[in-house]
């Protein structure tokens, strides 16, 4: 009686603890930050940032290398705006020229009522 007690508790323990390690290392919420950490540090550097507003597409930054929710310093709540860094692409031609390379990547916020699209732009063009 005592041999079945012991090994009831044993598959117990041992249940629990393949659980534990699914939850904590293979369950689809952590295979998502995983995944979106290494995107981040790999680095996501062909992003392209079209605002508009009424209809009409009015900037557009190339290269951005990710958009981040803001967060609060001393709060754990999130603020209504994403940022990043990208070239502003002055003559909205889609193409990175010299002139706006030279400028730098700029910081950039785009506010929560504002119409947005965030795309991979692989094919992006660079002036040579």
């Amino acid at each position: 009686m005592k041999k079945v007690a012991l090994f009831v508790i044993m598959v117990f323990v041992v249940s629990f603890g393949i659980f534990w390690i699914y939850r904590m290392f293979f369950s689809p919420e952590r295979l998502n930050i995983v995944s979106r950490t290494i995107e981040t540090t790999i680095g996501f550097k062909h992003g392209v940032v079209e605002i508009y507003s009424c209809g009409k597409l009015v900037k557009r930054f190339l290269k951005v290398e990710k958009l981040t929710t803001a967060t609060g310093t001393y709060q754990n709540t999130t603020r209504p705006y994403r940022f990043g860094y990208g070239y502003l692409d002055a003559n909205l031609d889609g193409v990175l020229n010299k002139e706006e390379k030279l400028a730098g990547k700029r910081y950039f916020e785009i506010p929560s009522f504002i119409d947005y699209i965030y795309y991979d732009g692989k094919s992006t063009v660079e002036e040579q």
